[in-house]
């Protein structure tokens, strides 16, 4: 077999191999012993076969287009995979940056700002929008007394889903005082 054709195998090889494991997922799964523990869950299996199909692709570059010696190609290969390696590590961190945090659970709730959106009658449910680190929610929500659509609410309480809530000081002075 000539070298051409290893670099040929390598290159169908590592995009074969990273087209089916973006494609179905978790299919490379026993290849875990090589997802080493890079933090933040960073699978190492992209990046193994795409620096596999950069070497394949590189060392057929050197040969075919730049007339280099098959010593010369190997070490084209080498470094093509070594580039392309860092760059899909480098595009995975970036992914994994932009993906959204856990946000909050509603338990944490208890003693956050709103605002009333839907009116709330005592034994009656209403609804009211809730902003906690930087994510507003909307939640059915019930009170002990009458509040307003509009009316500023203090939630006292988590049931589920559902929160208990008071009027907050401020709305609940009398206007005009």
């Amino acid at each position: 077999m000539s070298i051409e054709a290893g670099y040929w195998i390598a290159l169908i090889l590592g995009v074969s191999f990273l087209l089916l494991s973006v494609v179905m997922g978790d299919v490379f799964d026993f290849l875990d012993f090589l997802d080493f523990d890079l933090g933040d869950g960073f699978a190492a299996t992209p990046v193994l076969f795409t620096a596999l199909a950069a070497f394949g692709g590189g060392g057929l570059l050197a040969i075919n287009g730049f007339g280099a010696s098959p010593g010369l190609s190997v070490l084209w290969g080498l470094g093509a995979g070594i580039v392309g390696g860092a760059l899909t590590t480098g595009f995975f961190a970036l992914l994994r940056r932009q993906e959204a945090g856990e946000g909050f659970t509603v338990g944490q709730l208890v003693g956050a700002r709103g605002r009333c959106t839907l009116a709330i009658h005592p034994g009656k449910e209403g609804r009211v929008a809730v902003q906690y680190e930087g994510l507003t929610r909307s939640f059915s929500a019930t009170s002990s007394e009458e509040i307003a659509s509009g009316d500023d609410v203090t939630v006292i309480d988590v049931f589920g889903t559902s929160l208990k809530v008071s009027r907050t000081e401020e709305t609940a002075a009398p206007h005009g005082h």
